[in-house]
């Protein structure tokens, strides 16, 4: 599948490349919800009040564990939820690091022709341990996390702060993204963007409206994708 939108048009020739972590290079959505389903286990509180899918793909380590204490009434500090999660996805990562198939040929693939950045709401200590071990820290030229922003995703501040540190304007820049926050927050930042959506995770049709391209999976993403736009 290769789906052209409306929201390309007329836009600047592409000259680098912003990844999203979580979903598109790292299956790690079930890894996130056992975590903070057995953190809620452990501090007798319902993981059922939580909306997952609006909790999916968004915000920064801060906003997430205010969200998780205030909103659901996780009865912990919030640097303490956030060094628990943080703990806990690393020592998950340490048994296996559940990369998206083929994800490590695409990234070398891309990284021969464009620049590329990440931009991921996941902690910071989190994504420095995920690049690291599975050998695609080599292939970017920066990247950031929510945490290092004063809002995470779908507002605009990682892909902004992404796009500074590669040297490039944004509207030289295509993300890829499987979220709606994701897609929202390059949007606003003024990316192209190429949707991947995750089978699991539905998009309305106002959010894939606002991507360039949207792909079946990551193996689509070839650098002619990337050219044509």
């Amino acid at each position: 599948m290769d789906t052209r939108t409306h929201a390309g048009t007329d836009r600047p020739a592409t000259r680098a490349v912003v990844f999203d972590m979580d979903g598109i290079i790292l299956d790690s959505g079930e890894i996130w919800q056992g975590i903070i389903a057995t953190l809620f286990a452990e501090c007798d509180a319902g993981w059922g009040d939580i909306d997952e899918e609006s909790f999916a793909g968004g915000d920064n380590s801060q906003q997430w564990a205010s969200f998780l204490r205030h909103s659901v009434g996780l009865p912990l500090e919030e640097e303490e939820i956030i060094a628990k999660v943080t703990a806990a996805l690393i020592a998950a990562y340490e048994q296996r690091l559940p990369l998206v198939p083929g994800a490590e040929m695409i990234i070398a693939d891309l990284a021969a022709s464009y620049p590329l950045g990440l931009a991921s709401s996941s902690p910071r200590p989190v994504i420095a341990f995920v690049l690291e071990h599975s050998g695609l820290e080599r292939y970017f030229t920066a990247w950031v996390s929510s945490d290092d922003v004063a809002r995470g995703k779908p507002a605009p501040d990682v892909y902004l702060k992404a796009c500074r540190d590669l040297g490039m304007e944004p509207e030289y820049c295509v993300a890829v993204e499987d979220s709606r926050f994701g897609i929202q927050a390059a949007r606003a930042a003024r990316l192209k963007v190429i949707a991947i959506p995750q089978p699991h995770l539905t998009l309305a049709p106002d959010d894939l409206a606002l991507a360039d391209r949207t792909l079946g999976s990551l193996a689509e993403l070839r650098p002619e994708v990337i050219s044509d736009l």
